[in-house]
């Protein structure tokens, strides 16, 4: 196991430094004559946990309304490919989709969001088709701001070590890095929840949470975490490790819930909203950075021939767009293509 920066993992990930894999998206809209929009979707990756789990986007399913089918490929190297199509077809003037929420989702703007439409106008000279995606801006500066001071140049002098070579002064460093960040990102996203419930509150208030955090950020016994790293079997250290990351989170979570409810002085009503808010935007964060190295194919197949144009690739009936998930951070990602059908 060797220490690499920047890092991307939590706490267990330490020891364990799983690196998450890609998905390969791709998706192919075909505009009819008459208005009627077809997709047709597809999502390739090594990791079942990428295509479904619960940290990730969501992708097309049969609850969204999408005609799914999933496979499962081995290559000759004996690893496993998972893989989903989807395809639905929207009649004339229907609203095409902006995200990949299933029907009845009550936080659909968790997830990555395309608003996606198609203006048809006549003039004089023929039928212009004017399609138009945005891929919205995903927040990301301040944390990953955070994620540099905190995590990234502190185990910069450490990179491409191994971890069990490293000292026991050195392994507390790496772990109070990996702490540091992981408070931070809950203080980040409780006080983006604390001001969206409680806009006019005294500040005294939140500062007596914020405190209170940063206590409980202290009282990490890094002595245990270190007899758990020195545990000489791999799968037992690691074992041992996620265990103790997943305690952690679950004390963090009480204690937020503590402070808030004592020092925000908040009520059910307020906690209950405080929390599900902070669930939100701890969501929208997970899923922002999974999207981080995800590829992105979106062919359009237009009427006639395309006049204009922002795409990577253009023939005369079809644009292209690529791009990866990082593109997305902070900036939006227009997608727009006219073309004009002379009958």
């Amino acid at each position: 196991m060797y220490l690499k920066a920047p890092a991307v993992c939590l706490l267990v990930s330490t020891v364990a430094m799983i690196v998450l894999g890609c998905v390969e998206r791709k998706e192919r809209i075909t505009i009819r004559p008459e208005g009627t929009v077809l997709i047709e979707a597809s999502f390739s990756t090594e990791s079942f946990n990428e295509l479904y789990g619960d940290d990730g986007d969501a992708v097309p399913s049969l609850a969204g309304g999408w005609l799914v089918a999933e496979s499962i490929e081995v290559d000759d190297k004996g690893k496993n490919h998972y893989r989903l199509k989807a395809e639905a077809i929207f009649p004339p003037e229907m609203k095409l989709p902006q995200n990949y929420a299933p029907l009845g989702d009550t936080t659909p703007d968790v997830y990555l969001q395309f608003p996606t439409t198609l203006i048809i106008e006549d003039r004089d000279d023929g039928t212009y088709y004017h399609f138009h995606r945005t891929y919205v801006r995903r927040s990301w500066a301040d944390l990953a701001t955070r994620r540099r001071l905190l995590l990234d140049e502190p185990l910069k002098e450490m990179e491409g070590r191994k971890l069990e070579d490293l000292s026991p002064q050195e392994q507390t460093k790496v772990l109070r890095a990996f702490i540091d960040f992981e408070a931070a990102k809950i203080m980040t996203f409780a006080r983006s929840a604390y001001l969206e419930v409680t806009p006019d509150a005294p500040q005294d208030h939140w500062l007596y949470v914020y405190e209170d955090l940063m206590q409980f950020k202290n009282e990490v016994d890094y002595n245990r975490l270190l007899s758990l790293m020195a545990i000489p079997d791999q799968e037992e250290r690691d074992t041992l490790l996620a265990e103790e990351a997943e305690r952690w989170e679950n004390a963090a979570a009480d204690r937020l819930r503590k402070a808030i409810r004592i020092y925000g002085r908040y009520g059910g009503s307020q906690l209950k909203t405080f929390l599900q808010r902070y669930e939100w935007h701890k969501r929208y964060h997970q899923i922002s950075e999974d999207l981080g190295d995800d590829a992105f194919e979106i062919t359009v197949q237009m009427p006639g021939e395309i006049v204009a144009s922002n795409a990577d690739s253009v023939s005369p009936r079809q644009a292209t767009w690529k791009f990866d998930g990082a593109q997305i951070r902070d900036r939006d990602i227009e997608l727009m293509v006219t073309s004009r059908l002379v009958e």
